[in-house]
């Protein structure tokens, strides 16, 4: 594949990844529900992509196109911030906890289930 494809695809993917953010994202409670649930996500993704043998240009487009667009550190910053801003110190610590903790453990679960 060219460069120029691979740049394309890896597009076109994070482009997929960031429309299901943003359905996925509105689902808001006490907790932002909906930010936690993209960035576990894009954690399994993660996890399922290097468990498996795929081309060097499968690897990117799925882990920077899909998952990347799927993620956002971007989300967690603005909710923390919001929450510090209100006084809310208890949510703004599970937030970043949560999407700190919780991606990584849901990349780990899939590559050990794998």
């Amino acid at each position: 594949m060219s460069d120029l494809m691979l740049t394309l695809a890896i597009g076109a993917a994070g482009g997929v990844g960031a429309v299901l953010r943003w359905v996925i994202i509105r689902w808001h409670g006490v907790l932002p529900f909906g930010l936690f649930l993209v960035n576990i996500l894009a954690g399994g993704i993660a996890g399922y992509i290097y468990t498996h043998n795929w081309t060097y240009g499968a690897i990117l487009i799925a882990s920077i196109g899909l998952a990347g667009g799927l993620s956002t550190f971007a989300g967690v910053a603005k909710e923390a911030f919001e929450y510090y801003h209100r006084g809310r110190l208890a949510q703004m610590s599970l937030t970043l906890a949560i999407n700190i903790l919780m991606p990584i453990l849901a990349m780990r679960l899939v590559m050990w289930a794998l």
